[in-house]
């Protein structure tokens, strides 16, 4: 099937995600991770793009870019075709090792530009691969830190721009615990984590407006179960049977606990 035109964005800003092909593992080790970033490294300066954020996962690897669409489309290649060719050869195989053509979403606001940060520093701690997202070594978010990381590649506006907007260390760190509403692009499970942490952050956010005296009263009470059931299609734009699906599944998950 063909794939659709890649959206231009008004800002210039990027949300990139690369997907190991088949749900392989293609940065599980240390020192493939440690590969990609030098590829990276190596690439940035020469296509003059801007690594706002990033975070290598085991599977995939999200990058939030500022560039010329063009000049993005030049650089993942580039940089996903090297990776390829380094792991095809360690790993003694053929083929490709990335599914389909990198995937991008475009970051128009300022709001949406610091809550992707976030997202994108909060996938090892999400996926339980670090406690703190300032203990996970392969993404940016040591970079932000003076003394964490020896040779960051994030573009020095990165940080001039969160010291404007958050001032210290300890006001960035504490923004990145905190959740909203927005859903951003990510591996299928992962989206699908994000729906739902939504939802149940709608039902107790309903729990606590309405006083009621048990969370299941969300559930079990027809005018407050149409009433949440609307809130989640509405909130997170999807069909009412999908919403339908996401309250069944925080219900289960509530009654259980």
């Amino acid at each position: 099937m063909a794939q659709g035109k890649r959206q231009e964005s008004s800002t210039g800003v990027y949300h990139v995600i690369a997907k190991g092909i088949a749900r392989e593992n293609n940065f599980s080790q240390i020192r493939e991770r440690k590969y990609f970033q030098k590829i990276i490294r190596k690439y940035k300066d020469k296509y003059a793009v801007k690594i706002f954020s990033y975070c290598i996962m085991s599977n995939h690897v999200h990058l939030m870019i500022g560039a010329e669409l063009p000049v993005l489309s030049l650089f993942m290649a580039r940089i996903l075709a090297e990776y390829a060719i380094y792991y095809n050869y360690k790993h003694n195989r053929n083929g490709h090792v990335f599914q389909n053509r990198f995937t991008s979403e475009c970051i128009e606001t300022e709001s949406y530009f610091w809550n992707c940060l976030r997202y994108i520093h909060m996938n090892p701690v999400k996926a339980g691969m670090a406690v703190h997202a300032t203990d996970y070594r392969f993404s940016s978010m040591r970079e932000f830190f003076p003394g964490k990381a020896k040779d960051p590649l994030i573009h020095p506006d990165s940080l001039t721009m969160a010291k404007q907007k958050f001032g210290d260390c300890a006001l960035f760190e504490e923004f990145h615990r905190k959740r909203n509403y927005e859903i951003f692009q990510d591996i299928y499970n992962e989206m699908e984590q994000q729906r739902l942490e939504v939802a149940e952050k709608l039902a107790r956010e309903m729990y606590e407006q309405a006083q009621m005296n048990y969370l299941t009263q969300v559930f079990e009470e027809k005018s407050y179960r149409e009433e949440y059931i609307k809130n989640i299609q509405q909130t997170l734009n999807v069909s009412q049977r999908k919403s339908k699906l996401l309250y069944s599944k925080i219900r289960n998950q509530v009654k259980n606990n």
